[in-house]
């Protein structure tokens, strides 16, 4: 652990040290630094105790620090855009040192104009990293809601992302979109997760509104799935394909609001087990506000079936969510930034007949919300913030048989409050505001998304513009 802090404080020295010869026409290279220290309730996420378990067997609470520098360097030229960023990140607790972990962080995105009306983006990332810091590590605006099985899991995960777009007629534009990830527990028996998709769109661009129909795919194979929940040692692997179709409109309210409303279907196949199929609805309806200036807001509702790598699981899901970054007081420099949202869950597997079906719900809920205090107009240039996390999740007890009887297991709960005293700075000073907050994108990424406001006669992206990374699951963050 010693040597990665070193490696990741030399590289942030180098990046402020030399940025000023490193910034040529067309590159541009940032410090970025956020640092903390807090309490939590929950050191290890672990499960609420059974009232006959010993004390010690339930949540410790402990307080924390965290350090993250990392670079982010951009690139580009007339016809493309390149940024590489890598980010370090070590959370250090003060009486449950075992529990202490680091994470990295190396992403890479890449657009390229072929021609005058097609584009290609590519896109790659590593993480390395442990459950039990896994949300803290992200910004309050962009936490992932999503059910974990707790611990202190050390885990790998990579992907790989690719997107083509053609713009045959100014209104008209088609897509096409295919992502690879992989999830690696680091255990003794790894419960290894891959998945791939590809998803197919095409868009009709009015004055104020959009329309899309998108078409997505994605195969899923689970390594070591607990095929028995009683007995610890019994593991089968599992393979289910996903098919979504939907069709999609967005509507701008005015200057700076837009409404997005989306229905289709989705059918679930287990491909393993011959469980069989299972249709479904899948709709989103979403109200969003954006800013020139980075401020934006969203509340959005979704029902999807996505994998959930940590869970293993295929999940039909109904999820709730709100995400804002707006100021509280400009003249006092104050903002609010946070995310907080409701995920009703249940896995697709086969049931006792055989068929697929749906197994025992989980409830996921997460408040995260930060205060800023920003000297400078830019919020990410340097901001203090009080930060506070609730997250609560609970996981509905299977039945089974034992010796002849039907028994009900015990409902799982994970309860977690975290609170954090934080700065953050970007060195040098970003010159464009970026959004704090992570649109929904349930459908896949060249599924429907929100966009910003429309123009009365759409065109080609400017040459050398910034790359939109391409859409990636919760799951691969």
């Amino acid at each position: 652990m010693r040597s990665g802090r070193g490696i990741a404080v030399a590289a942030f020295g180098c990046a402020i040290l030399t940025h000023h010869g490193a910034r040529a026409q067309d590159a541009t290279l940032h410090g970025v630094f956020t640092g903390s220290i807090g309490v939590t309730d929950n050191v290890t996420s672990a499960a609420e105790p059974e009232p006959e378990a010993e004390p010690q067997a339930g949540p410790q609470a402990d307080g924390l620090a965290t350090v993250s520098p990392g670079l982010i360097f951009t690139y580009t030229t007339p016809r493309t855009a390149q940024t590489l960023s890598y980010t370090f990140s070590t959370s250090l607790f003060f009486r449950r040192s075992e529990a202490s972990s680091y994470s990295n962080v190396a992403a890479w995105t890449g657009r390229f104009v072929t021609s005058p009306r097609t584009s290609l983006t590519l896109g790659a990332s590593g993480s390395q990293g442990q459950l039990n810091t896994f949300q803290l590590e992200q910004t309050p605006g962009t936490t992932t809601l999503q059910g974990t099985e707790g611990g202190t899991t050390n885990f790998v995960q990579g992907s790989f992302n690719e997107g083509f777009s053609f713009q045959p007629s100014p209104v008209w534009s088609l897509g096409q979109a295919a992502t690879f990830a992989v999830y690696n527990p680091l255990r003794d028996r790894p419960q290894r997760t891959y998945s791939a998709a590809n998803t197919l769109t095409a868009q009709r661009t009015f004055r104020h509104d959009a329309a899309s129909l998108a078409l997505s795919v994605g195969y899923t194979h689970f390594d070591n799935v607990d095929a028995d929940p009683t007995t610890a040692v019994t593991y089968a692997s599992r393979d289910q394909l996903v098919s979504t179709l939907v069709a999609s409109w967005q509507h701008d309210l005015g200057r700076r609001f837009s409404s997005q409303l989306d229905v289709g279907g989705v059918v679930a196949t287990d491909l393993k087990d011959g469980a069989g199929s299972l249709a479904r609805p899948a709709g989103l309806a979403a109200l969003r506000y954006t800013h020139e200036r980075g401020e934006a807001a969203e509340l959005a509702y979704a029902y999807s079936a996505t994998p959930n790598v940590f869970l293993q699981q295929i999940q039909l899901s109904h999820m709730l969510t709100l995400r804002a970054a707006v100021p509280v007081r400009p003249a006092w420099h104050l903002s609010v930034e946070g995310s907080a949202g409701a995920q009703l869950a249940q896995p697709l597997e086969p049931n006792a007949e055989g068929d697929l079906d749906t197994g025992p719900t989980t409830i996921a809920v997460l408040t995260d919300v930060a205060l800023l205090w920003s000297p400078v107009i830019v919020i990410p240039d340097f901001a203090l913030a009080l930060r506070y996390q609730h997250g609560n999740q609970r996981t509905e007890g299977r039945t089974v048989e034992i010796e002849g009887r039907t028994e009900k297991l015990p409902d799982t709960r994970v309860v977690r409050n975290t609170l954090l005293l934080t700065v953050s700075g970007a060195f040098p000073r970003q010159a464009v505001p970026g959004s704090r907050i992570l649109m929904t994108q349930p459908f896949g990424s060249a599924g429907p998304s929100g966009a910003t406001r429309r123009q009365e006669t759409p065109s080609e992206p400017l040459e050398g513009e910034a790359p939109t990374s391409s859409g990636t699951s919760d799951a691969a963050r």
